[in-house]
C-alpha cells in the first residue's frame, strides 16, 4: 500500500455520520497548481466543469471505513461536522493494487483528512434558524398594491 497526500478546498464532505447516497465517506477536493498535477501521477480521475467547485479541477475520493479526521495542529477533529464552501484540508489518500475476479488495478480511498480551514456551513435559511429571530410578522411592512 501506498500514501499520498492531496491538498486543495473541500467540498460536499461526508466524513462525519452522515454518509454520501451510496452509504460511503466521500468527499471532492478542487486542485490547485501542483496539487492537479499530483492528481494526475497518482492516477486520479481529474475532472473539470465550470459550474463545479468555482471551474476548478477536482477529484472525488472515497471510503468504505471512516476516515481518520485532525485539527490543523494534528489533535483529533472536534469543529462542526456541517462544513462549507472554504473548508481546506490536506486529504491522505491510500492506494493498493487488487487482481481479482473483476480485473486488475489500483484502488483509491480516503485514509483521513487533516483540515486546514474549516468554514462551518450555515444554510440559505440561516437568518430563520436564529433562535432570535422572531416569527412575529406584525412589523413587515404591507405589500403596496399596484
Amino acid at each position: 500500500m501506498a500514501d499520498a497526500y492531496i491538498e486543495g478546498n473541500l467540498y460536499y464532505t461526508y466524513l462525519f455520520e452522515q454518509k454520501d447516497k451510496f452509504d460511503r465517506y466521500s468527499c471532492a477536493v478542487a486542485l490547485d497548481g501542483d496539487q492537479v498535477k499530483k492528481a494526475k501521477q497518482l492516477k486520479l480521475p481529474v475532472k473539470q466543469d465550470d459550474d463545479k467547485f468555482n471551474g476548478m479541477a477536482y477529484v472525488q475520493l472515497k471510503s468504505n471505513y471512516q476516515p481518520d479526521l485532525y485539527n490543523k495542529d494534528g489533535s483529533e477533529y472536534d469543529g462542526p461536522k456541517m462544513l462549507g464552501e472554504g473548508t481546506t484540508g490536506v486529504v491522505k489518500v491510500t492506494q493498493r493494487p487488487y487482481n481479482n475476479k473483476f480485473g486488475e488495478g489500483v484502488t483509491t480511498f480516503i485514509a483521513g483528512v487533516k483540515f486546514t480551514n474549516v468554514v462551518e456551513y450555515k444554510s440559505a435559511n440561516a437568518a430563520f434558524d436564529d433562535e432570535e429571530a422572531s416569527d412575529d410578522f406584525s412589523n413587515a411592512k404591507e405589500a403596496e398594491e399596484f
